[in-house]
């Protein structure tokens, strides 16, 4: 009888322990509960790859293009009244190196003072060096030639060439234009002033003094 009741216990306790089994063993063997060995990593957002451009250098200075190197330009003045005068020079210059520009120049001035009776024309050109000592300070030298009216002993009204070696400086500010580079301030001297003389004594040089004043785009 003792061993009947005692099989019948093992029996329902059996009962009683068999789902709580099966459920660990569903645990167990639940996919998401195994141990992963290579764990995924997770998505990253792709990098952009930025490879360093090395810049190229300007070209240089004597590779430079013809046009790259060429200025024109040049000066004009004007003045109304008693005195009339007109003044046009157009230039051209070219970069030597990169502090030197070389050039040439025509010039073309009417004068005409009603005090005086004078009703002159003069015509030349000239040539020049700019060479930049700061970058807006340039030294300048000049020789210009210019076809001028003089009194002489024999004719009146007669035309005269006269020479003009010039030095001096100007201050330059730049502009950023393709031909134009710079608008310049300039002061120049006139070395052979003095010497410009008709045969009476009178000065024939069209500035009338051996300082000359210009303000020219180049």
């Amino acid at each position: 009888m003792k061993s009947k009741i005692l099989l019948l216990c093992a029996v329902l306790i059996g009962i009683l322990i068999s789902p709580a089994l099966m459920a660990q063993d569903d645990e167990y063997y639940r996919p998401d509960s195994l141990r992963k060995d290579n764990v995924e990593e997770a998505e990253k957002p792709p990098v952009e790859r930025r490879e360093l451009v090395e810049k190229k250098p300007l070209a240089e200075f004597k590779d430079r293009p013809f046009v790259d190197r060429l200025r024109l330009g040049g000066s004009f003045g004007l003045s109304l009244g008693t005195v009339t005068n007109i003044n046009l020079s157009p230039m051209a210059g070219y970069e030597l190196t990169e502090k030197l520009v070389g050039g040439v120049g025509v010039t073309g001035m009417y004068y005409k003072s009603r005090y005086f009776g004078f009703n002159e024309f003069y015509y030349g050109g000239r040539g020049f060096l700019m060479y930049s000592i700061f970058p807006m300070v340039n030294v300048i030298a000049e020789l210009e030639g210019m076809n001028v009216e003089v009194d002489t002993f024999k004719k009146y009204d007669a035309r005269k060439w006269i020479a003009s070696p010039m030095l001096g400086a100007s201050y330059s500010q730049p502009l950023g234009a393709r031909f134009i580079k710079a608008v310049h301030f300039t002061a120049l001297y006139n070395f052979n002033y003095n010497n410009q003389l008709d045969d009476y004594g009178n000065n024939i040089s069209p500035y009338g003094s051996p300082f000359v004043f210009r303000i020219t785009f180049l």
